[in-house]
């Protein structure tokens, strides 16, 4: 089955979406709050940034599984 249209088109905006805020929940969020202390703050913040950024590939590699 191959998926056409508005959402295979809205998914890689998605995807793209979801990897930049990964990336930069890991790079600005992780080191601001290591840097004022928070240690528990810094552990979800780095378990949110790896979560999309394993959630983006996922979704990647279904769309190209799809096509």
């Amino acid at each position: 089955m191959v998926v056409e249209g508005y959402t295979t088109s809205y998914l890689n905006y998605a995807i793209f979406l979801w990897l930049l805020s990964g990336i930069l929940i890991l790079q600005i969020d992780v080191k601001g709050f290591k840097l004022a202390g928070l240690m528990k703050e810094s552990k979800v913040s780095r378990f949110i940034g790896w979560f999309n950024i394993i959630a983006a590939v996922l979704l990647w590699v279904g769309e190209l599984a799809l096509q």
